[in-house]
């Protein structure tokens, strides 16, 4: 297939005044702007049931045979998941800025004898039949075809290449010029905005169910809808209720439970006796003793309380916070005894539980 692929990973909000006049980005036809930040980072770059969708999203644009794929980000990110490093050209949005990273990575496809290119922004999940689209664009006589979900129109664009390479200016120029003659793809596929923290956890509800098939859970299933990364330790005394995610090499403490269709993503721990229901848990994060965390995303020490839709920053670190590197040592270290995802022994428990009381409640955690 003969397509280069540009995947833009959403950054802030932008106005009108923020930005290149006439660019692309601010003609090309869609909803009002919104901040795809989600409690601090890009939407594209989070985990949902053990995979970050940027990885899953270029995973399901190689599936369909597109091999070049640039990622630019428009704004700071920290850092590019392994999966897309290795498998695309990643241009970071604040160095030498996004529109000449943009050209940059155009000019090359162009030179490398491009035909067609797919523009994505992420934003926006999407559940794409690129095939089918492609189809649509080669059946029209338009330069131009951008997707639309009824009558919103997605960041979902596709262009010749000719045009591009015969016009003049910049490429962003020449592909403003080409939007008059813009054909409309109507999409009718699974499609989530992700423009609001709810929206994130309505994705995760929708994966558990099937309703968006692009999105399984990346480790085994160890009961009828529960599933456990690598490495997942959960202690024989937890309640584990179906649909649930246990992430890779994340640590499940006595006497918890998690229910509502949560998902505890990989390297976090929920220490004893706290009950996690109707929640998504971020990478990284630390749950403290005896909390009852419901309707909510949680993010080391930010909390989102989706109810009442408030974002909350947790100071004490012995409730919630990111896990220590002390604490992800000794999670390795009792990975070594336990076995299909529970502790070994009973002396394993009763010491895991005695380790954590004197962590939380003597001394605290270390940062």
């Amino acid at each position: 297939m003969n397509i280069g692929v540009i995947v833009t990973i959403a950054g802030p909000a932008h106005t009108e005044s923020d930005g290149v006049k006439g660019s692309p980005r601010k003609r090309i036809e869609k909803a009002k702007a919104t901040s795809q930040l989600l409690m601090g980072s890009p939407a594209a770059s989070c985990d949902v049931l053990g995979q970050s969708i940027m990885d899953r999203v270029v995973a399901r644009l190689r599936s369909f045979g597109a091999q070049r794929i640039s990622i630019i980000s428009e704004g700071k990110l920290a850092a590019c998941t392994a999966t897309s490093a290795n498998a695309s050209l990643y241009r970071a949005g604040s160095t030498p800025g996004f529109w000449p990273a943009w050209d940059s990575v155009v000019s090359d496809y162009l030179t490398q004898g491009i035909e067609t290119l797919l523009l994505v922004r992420l934003g926006p999940y999407v559940e794409l039949d690129l095939l089918d689209l492609l189809r649509f664009h080669g059946e029209t006589a338009s330069p131009l075809t951008q997707v639309y979900k009824g009558q919103t129109a997605l960041d979902l664009v596709v262009v010749d290449a000719a045009p591009l390479r015969n016009g003049t200016g910049s490429y962003r120029s020449r592909l403003s010029a080409l939007i008059p003659q813009r054909q409309r793809y109507a999409f009718t596929g699974y499609a989530n905005r992700l423009t609001e923290p709810a929206d994130f956890r309505r994705l995760v509800q929708d994966a558990f169910s099937g309703r968006c098939g692009g999105i399984r859970p990346v480790g085994r299933e160890v009961r009828p809808r529960i599933w456990y990364g690598e490495n997942a330790r959960v202690d024989r005394s937890a309640t584990i209720v179906a649909p649930a995610f246990i992430g890779a090499e994340t640590c499940v403490e006595a006497s918890c439970t998690i229910s509502g269709a949560s998902s505890v993503e990989r390297q976090c721990e929920v220490d004893c006796g706290t009950s996690v229901d109707d929640c998504c848990v971020f990478p990284g994060t630390y749950l403290g003793m005896g909390l009852n965390v419901t309707h909510a995303l949680v993010k080391g020490s930010r909390l989102f309380h989706l109810n009442r839709n408030i974002e909350m920053e947790i100071s004490d670190s012995r409730l919630i916070g990111a896990t220590s590197p002390s604490r992800q040592l000794g999670r390795r270290a009792r990975s070594v005894l336990g076995a299909n995802g529970t502790f070994g022994s009973s002396l394993v428990t009763r010491s895991s539980q005695l380790a954590s009381l004197l962590t939380t409640r003597r001394f605290g955690r270390s940062s």
